[in-house]
């Protein structure tokens, strides 16, 4: 699992799966947001993904390919699972992106990649039952 802190203030918020755990057909992206300050409203963040790819296939360099961006957020939780990145093979490299136009957010996030039966692809958010 890698963690890591992003700030909305930052150009370059990028957290990378640790590659110690090879391969995964998904990435759990889970998100912990500070308390909030003031009357602020809570931030929601755009979030995207480049995967490396490393397959026979498309020759003995690395592919990289973009998943389209999804918007997470307003957070409910403190620590909450926002999106799950899929692939229909294996994907050597997580590396994901989050911006967002909230005044000045931050928070942790956390990246969990794994291994299932995949037969989507894309940045799935995981909605949330309660309306904001």
């Amino acid at each position: 699992m890698s963690v890591a802190e992003i700030n909305s203030e930052s150009k370059h918020n990028v957290v990378e799966s640790d590659p110690q755990f090879g391969p995964s057909t998904h990435c759990v992206v889970i998100i912990e947001q500070p308390p909030l300050m003031g009357d602020e409203p809570p931030p929601q963040w755009r979030v995207s993904a480049t995967l490396t790819l490393l397959d026979p296939v498309f020759g003995k360099e690395a592919l990289l390919a973009t998943l389209p961006t999804v918007i997470v957020g307003p957070l409910i939780q403190k620590r909450q699972v926002v999106a799950m990145a899929k692939y229909p093979s294996p994907v050597e490299r997580w590396t994901f992106r989050f911006a967002s136009d909230a005044g000045r957010a931050t928070a942790r996030v956390w990246l969990h990649p794994g291994n299932s039966p995949v037969t989507e692809c894309g940045i799935f958010v995981v909605q949330h039952g309660f309306q904001v």
